[in-house]
């Protein structure tokens, strides 16, 4: 059974910083480091760090020194299915600089996104696929039709940031994860329950919640609704605790646990990840996830 993760794929730069700087007045950075990102292979990582069989494409590489960087911490998990990531010479590898204050707050640089090529989806892709993980950090097209292939099989789509009623990746849409944080900054007009519940009736899928720290809410498709308090973790970074937490739920799902309970496998893996600098750096085992998920009520 293998988990399909398709969409970003970059080399991420991790700086920690003082402050972030202004106009004549520079931060100070204490540590940096760089690590493979990018929504899809955030997610896909740690769960191929879990013994899950992982597919991972979308984002092409570059032949250039980020992009060997990248293959050489990909080819270092056995569980992990790469053979649908392309490789252009003359193209240049995504980079992504993040960020990170002392809160754990992180700050992004994306480097030339209006040069990024994808790798189409294809029928064989799906091949073996028990669930689908989409991300959507960049444009629509490939996205939707990776999501229509995947229809056809039967194979549910889990997505995440979605908040248009009228989009048209949301008919295909089993479980969709927003933000409650994005909701306020950008939807201000409805509250993040308000809108989930919208959602939940225009895409007939379930829609969790996230609020980072505080409590996370559950609408199944019925219209039930129930909640998730993660647990109380001191953050050193947050960049990619999103799709951290799509990975705990993605293991859950895999796992066939009911709705709330993969859930709370997101909160345990995304509130363990924020305790270390880096998305992928540090790949935590299974074992410190079940741990962390003990603890909560």
């Amino acid at each position: 059974m293998t988990i399909l993760c398709y969409g970003e794929i970059d080399l991420d730069i991790y700086v920690a910083l003082n402050r972030l700087p202004t106009m004549e007045r520079s931060a100070w950075c204490s540590d940096d480091f760089e690590n493979i990102g990018g929504a899809a292979a955030n997610s896909a990582l740690w769960l191929a760090n879990w013994g899950i069989l992982t597919r991972l494409a979308g984002h092409d590489l570059g032949d250039d020194r980020p992009g060997d960087i990248v293959r050489e911490l990909l080819a270092a998990l056995p569980q992990l299915d790469t053979r649908y990531i392309a490789r252009h010479a003359s193209y240049r590898t995504p980079r992504c600089q993040c960020l990170v204050t002392p809160d754990g707050e992180r700050s992004f640089i994306t480097h030339w996104p209006e040069e990024v090529l994808m790798t189409p989806p294809s029928h064989d892709m799906l091949e073996g696929v028990r669930l689908l993980n989409l991300d959507m950090s960049g444009p629509t097209p490939l996205r939707l039709k990776m999501a229509e292939l995947a229809a056809a099989r039967n194979i549910p789509v889990l997505i995440n940031d979605i908040y248009q009623l009228d989009h048209p990746l949301l008919p295909f849409v089993d479980v969709l994860v927003i933000s409650a944080a994005i909701v306020r900054s950008k939807y201000s007009e409805a509250s993040p329950i308000d809108l989930a519940a919208e959602l939940m009736r225009a895409g007939d899928c379930a829609v969790i919640v996230t609020d980072a720290g505080a409590d996370i809410n559950i609408l199944s498709r019925d219209g039930t609704r129930e909640v998730v308090r993660p647990p109380a973790v001191s953050p050193v970074d947050t960049t990619g605790a999103g799709d951290i937490f799509k990975s705990g739920l993605l293991y859950g799902l895999l796992r066939s646990l009911p709705l709330t309970e993969a859930v709370k496998w997101g909160a345990a893996a995304g509130s363990l990840m924020c305790q270390f600098a880096g998305t992928t750096k540090t790949l935590a085992p299974l074992s410190d996830v079940r741990a962390l998920l003990e603890t909560m009520n």
